[in-house]
């Protein structure tokens, strides 16, 4: 029988200890519980959606705007709870293979400490004793090669099952309880400061809203605006622009004379942003 390196030995299983390291793969699940007893601790009022309303009012020449913003609101509750962290490992088949090794190499430093002469090199005669025998000391070494190697890889599965186990954290939190959408408290205000722009045709006037929401325009001569001379009152199309509000569709009537004594008037509202 070939003798068995005990150096060869030990490479082959520190090749394989160094393939047998398991990987794990973690999931982090989060659960927020509030106590049942549980009283706010704050609550917030949030606006979670504001309209722009546009309310005019021509008379001759002269278009006055009035911008009032309508705003919608939630109402926020922030409440004591506990916050579970649960982080969910699992190990790859590999950690199985850690341990198959390790059986395996304790398995087999087992037979080289109880048959040492199975790892021997070729029977030699001794001529003292007059018969063939064989050292037991390479059976002994590699007994020793593959104990070291067979407790590594036992020792490696543990620190892998060890890792692999599940961590639970707990911690006081808070909590946000949502409430309903409704108007707020005012329900309304004037769009103070807002940049307007009134689109008629091809032409563009700017303005600014005062304090109170309020913008005034001049409108252009109406020989500017159309070339019709008919003195029955006609509609004429424009638009407000109002920022984020978008635009605005509102009418105007020609000739003004039509407006001096009793204005036209109108509201355009946008949707909720």
């Amino acid at each position: 029988m070939r003798e068995v390196r005990p150096s060869s030995a030990a490479w082959g299983l520190f090749a394989a200890f160094a393939a047998a390291c398991s990987q794990i793969t973690s999931e982090t699940e989060i659960r927020t519980t509030v106590r049942p007893d549980a009283q706010p601790l704050v609550n917030e009022t949030k606006v979670v959606a504001t309209a722009v309303e546009a309310r005019w009012s021509q008379r001759g020449r002269i278009l006055e705007v009035e911008l009032r913003e309508l705003r919608s609101c939630r109402t926020v509750a922030h409440l004591a709870a506990r916050q579970e962290e649960r982080i969910v490992r699992k190990p790859d088949a590999m950690i199985y293979f850690e341990y198959g090794l390790a059986a395996v190499a304790l398995g087999v430093s087992a037979l080289a400490f109880a048959r040492p002469e199975l790892f021997a090199a070729e029977a030699a005669y001794d001529e003292e004793r007059m018969q063939y025998i064989r050292d037991p000391k390479t059976g002994r070494r590699v007994g020793g090669v593959f104990t070291a190697v067979g407790v590594g890889l036992l020792t490696a599965g543990i620190v892998d099952s060890v890792r692999a186990r599940d961590r639970v954290r707990v911690s006081d939190t808070v909590a946000l309880r949502e409430g309903p959408v409704q108007p707020c408290d005012p329900p309304s205000g004037p769009a103070s400061g807002r940049a307007v722009e009134l689109v008629i045709g091809d032409r563009v006037l700017g303005g600014n809203a005062d304090a109170d929401g309020r913008v005034r325009f001049s409108l252009p001569a109406e020989n500017e605006l159309s070339p019709e001379t008919d003195a029955s009152p006609r509609a004429l199309a424009a638009t407000l622009r109002v920022g984020f509000a978008g635009a605005l569709p509102i009418s105007l009537v020609a000739p003004y004379a039509h407006t001096a004594e009793a204005p036209h008037t109108g509201t355009a509202q946008s949707g909720p942003q």
